[in-house]
């Protein structure tokens, strides 16, 4: 049959906004154009030549809300799982291998409206990428025994969910505040119900809702238009339209009473929620909601954080936000407390409510949210993943690209009347549902040469010792700086471990001219944020904003390094949340294990130790020990400061001379090339640990070495090869045997120190066998080493994450800064692709052997606890 014509509506061009918040600054037009072929697909299509990737997306307009009988059953989600288990013509492995092979990146996920599949990956392989993802969507084979093996995955993820206290808090919120529409039910479904789906059940899912009407392509990056329309053409032009008959969803009644929720759940914190029942995506008063969100819960100048975490100390960590369906959501208020202060938490939730309902926010406050708005739109359009969603996101709540216009419009449009007017209409004692997760709360109540800037980095070394790094790009109107110290492990000691973390985050509780509050407010007031973190290397300072307003982030971050107060009385509370974060990690088994396999591997060295430290560790730091710490770390000697974006290189220069420029020389903190020798006896074994959790884990690591290695881009590429959807350990211990959720692997490369780690997460009458198999692959991968096919679908994905992870201003001033900081040199980042390619399978198979002995493995495994 010849190929129809295409049907061409006229392209759908996004104006230019209007002036926000006293800024000139708009969201670039997100231009694109749309056709719809004879049978009813809809393809989008983005140009943007800025990188050489693309994103190629196909939107399936169902999810969780349109699974009918079976709703609750996680239908939508399992269908998603199975169309990676192979098609009429292409093998699971196929199509992971495959897609390898292109430079892709594959992945999906489900909703409660749509399902979306979509790949990540070079542009010229833009048609390979839409060739397979076009056969999954439309030839899926569905195989009952590969639904039965994908079942039992699920029910392994099914349980993870149950794990995580965060999961368990959201399904919680929506079942209480919801008794009839579908939104009441987890996405993923209910184990009971989920258990009773047959493979009938799967495909006629599929085959109601997989018809080309019912769906659209978005593509988007360095592509050419007219060719992706031709090639959607081909590819997707015969498949048959079909009758499709929307679903009818029940109406949820307005809640008139307060409701409450209560899971027990084995944890040192307690998760409190308040949600209320709010109007769908669609309505009128969505950026009203949104935008009250934010001013509750987004960010340190948010009123929540403001009162619970910073005034009266009663909360860890807060947030807001306003989700849901088209025709009905939630409004959800989130804070994580010690189980002694939920009462407290939940009333003073409520008072900072309602203080708002009585008087709304100020001007000030409701331009900064509008400016936050902003920016976090422009964000979303420095990859080309974000400008596929959100077109995507456009066309399906709206029917056109212009829908992200229309609501900044309405955002910009929003007066505090407006914020206060919406808080009173929905933010209601009688619709308020309270859900609580805690302790016994349930009794009480190829090519080897990119570049990615316009211009070339530029350095200088200021007199002091200071590195700066400056990339111009002017692409979009922001700019990111990162300012990096060496400190971190190497520089701490048992007795005073996580003194790095807990001096950073004391850093922002007030300077000699600014109080704690003002170091919140002052870039988010900009539409631009604020990072004061630390790592296992380095303290970290950055900020990102908007073009125009570098030289007040700037200010603002020498503000924090050179003037910083360390108020003795915040200490307490800055430990408080440290340790909370410490007992977090206590909750998740993969984060044991691993942590338990780094303790043995690095036994007599610093890296035996985390960047957070021990409860011990932190409880015992002193104001003192923080200072020393700061003033020994944060000199011009120890430091590099990247910036990049909207810049002029000389203006910057001198912005951060005037602002650094007297910052003391110091010396280094350490050597960055040299190695940290073992001084106790590291005796390689097996480790059982147990925790209240249903699934089980294995970690087997082995002791490797640091970032100034050569062997370290080998172990990269391994890395590479054993983690991907296409790897060895996959197709056999996930795929093929059905006895894992996930199996991967992770190299840990640090300053004269590494690990390699092989993982398996699976159930307790598994793991056994698991762990056989595992150790089988890895003595297969010191025996053979890895096949050409494996080597170079490994080279071709390394080299498509290489490029993705310069998407963004943000992730270039860090890559480039973190470079320079750890002694490697900024240019080794664009180095990297050269010495990856030059890999060779005996080079492969020589560091195999090297390092993955079995005589030489730690092995830890993480059971659940015996009843």
């Amino acid at each position: 049959m010849p190929a129809r014509r295409l049907r061409s509506s006229p392209a759908r061009k996004s104006p230019a906004p209007a002036a926000s918040g006293g800024s000139n600054l708009a969201v670039p037009a997100l231009k694109a154009e749309v056709r719809t072929l004879d049978n009813g697909l809809d393809v989008i299509v983005r140009e943007d030549h800025e990188h050489p990737l693309v994103s190629v997306q196909i939107w399936i307009k169902a999810g969780s809300l349109h699974e009918e009988k079976w709703t609750g059953a996680g239908l939508a989600h399992c269908v998603e799982h199975m169309l990676f288990k192979g098609t009429v013509k292409r093998s699971a492995s196929q199509i992971s291998q495959g897609i390898q092979e292109l430079g892709g990146y594959v992945n999906a996920y489900t909703t409660f409206n749509r399902t979306v599949y979509w790949i990540d990956g070079l542009a010229d392989q833009t048609e390979g990428y839409l060739d397979i993802l076009a056969d999954m969507v439309r030839h899926s084979k569905i195989d009952p025994l590969e639904l039965q093996k994908e079942q039992d995955v699920i029910r392994r993820e099914m349980a993870m969910d149950n794990d995580d206290a965060g999961s368990v808090v959201q399904h919680l919120v929506q079942s209480t505040s919801f008794r009839k529409h579908p939104l009441k039910h987890p996405i993923i479904g209910h184990r009971a119900v989920f258990d009773q789906v047959s493979r009938d059940d799967v495909a006629g899912f599929v085959s109601r809702h997989y018809v080309p009407n019912n769906c659209f392509v978005v593509i988007a990056g360095a592509v050419n238009a007219e060719e992706c329309f031709a090639a959607a053409q081909r590819l997707l032009g015969d498949w048959e339209r079909r009758p499709y008959e929307p679903i009818l969803l029940p109406e949820e009644a307005p809640q008139r009473g307060l409701r409450e929720g209560r899971k027990n759940f084995d944890t040192e914190l307690t998760r409190l929620a308040l949600g209320w029942q709010i109007p769908g995506e669609g309505h009128q008063d969505k950026a009203a909601l949104d935008v009250l969100a934010f001013l509750l819960g987004s960010g340190r100048s948010s009123r929540l954080y403001q009162e619970l975490r910073e005034k009266r100390s009663i909360a860890h960590w807060v947030w807001a936000g306003a989700w849901g369906a088209p025709e009905c959501g939630v409004f959800n208020t989130e804070a994580e407390c010690d189980p002694k202060d939920v009462e407290a938490c939940q009333k003073a939730m409520l008072e900072v409510i309602e203080t708002l309902k009585a008087k709304g926010p100020t001007v000030a406050e409701l331009a900064k949210a509008v400016r936050a708005t902003i920016g976090g739109q422009v964000r979303t359009l420095a990859t080309t993943k974000g400008q596929a969603a959100s077109l995507g996101s456009s066309w399906l709540n709206a029917g056109t690209l212009d829908h992200a216009q229309h609501y900044l419009a309405a955002v910009r449009a929003l007066t505090p009347t407006a914020i206060r007017d919406a808080a009173r209409r929905y933010l209601t004692p009688a619709s308020c549902s309270v859900a609580m997760v805690g302790p016994d709360v349930e009794t009480t109540s190829a090519s080897t040469h990119t570049t990615t800037t316009k211009n070339a980095i530029q350095r200088f070394v200021l007199p002091n010792g200071l590195t700066l790094l400056i990339g111009e790009n002017p692409r979009l109107p922001l700019v990111s700086i990162r300012a990096s110290f060496l400190a971190g492990v190497p520089a701490e000691t048992a007795a005073n471990g996580g003194a790095t973390q807990v001096s950073a985050a004391l850093l922002l509780k007030g300077t000699k001219t600014r109080t704690a509050a003002e170091i919140a407010s002052e870039l988010e007031n900009l539409g631009g944020s604020l990072q004061c973190t630390a790592d296992a290397h380095r303290y970290l300072l950055g900020s990102d904003v908007m073009r125009g307003d570098e030289a007040k982030g700037l200010n603002l971050i020498a503000d924090l390094i050179q003037n910083a107060t360390l108020p003795a009385a915040q200490l307490k509370e800055v430990q408080k949340r440290q340790i909370a974060s410490i007992l977090e990690e206590k909750e998740d088994p993969l984060t044991v294990a691993m942590r338990h396999a780094r303790k043995e591997i690095f036994a007599g060295t610093p890296f035996a130790r985390t960047a957070l430290g021990t409860e011990e560790s932190v409880k015992a730091l002193k104001v003192e020990t923080c200072r020393a710490m700061l003033s020994k770390s944060l000199v011009g000697a120890n430091g590099v400061i990247s910036i990049h974006g909207d810049i002029k290189a000389a203006t910057v220069r001198k912005q951060v001379e005037k602002a650094l420029g007297k910052l003391k020389k110091g010396t280094r903190h350490y050597d960055a090339q040299a190695a940290f020798p073992v001084t106790a006896e590291v005796k390689p074994g097996q480790h059982e640990l147990h925790m209240d959790k249903e699934q089980a884990i294995i970690v087997i690591g082995f002791r490797t070495v640091g970032l100034h290695h050569p062997d370290s881009q080998a172990l990269a590429l391994i890395d590479e090869a054993c983690s991907d959807m296409g790897s060895r350990l996959f197709n056999r211990i996930r795929e093929e045997l059905g006895l894992a959720y996930y199996v991967g692997a992770q190299q840990f490369s640090a300053l004269g120190a590494g690990a390699f780690y092989f993982y398996v997460g699976t159930s307790a009458e598994k793991a056994a066998l698991a762990q056989q198999e595992i150790l089988v692959q890895i003595e297969d991968l010191v025996k053979n080493g890895l096949t050409a096919d494996e080597i170079q679908r490994s080279k071709t994905t390394w080299r498509s994450g290489w490029l993705r992870a310069q998407q963004g201003n943000g992730s270039l001033a860090d890559v480039y800064g973190w470079n320079e900081l750890n002694g490697l040199g900024y240019e080794n980042f664009s180095q990297l692709p050269a010495k990856v390619e030059a890999l060779t399978d005996e080079d492969l198979r020589r560091v195999a052997r090297t390092y993955f002995s079995q005589a030489s493995a730690h092995i830890v495994t993480v059971m659940p606890e015996v009843q």
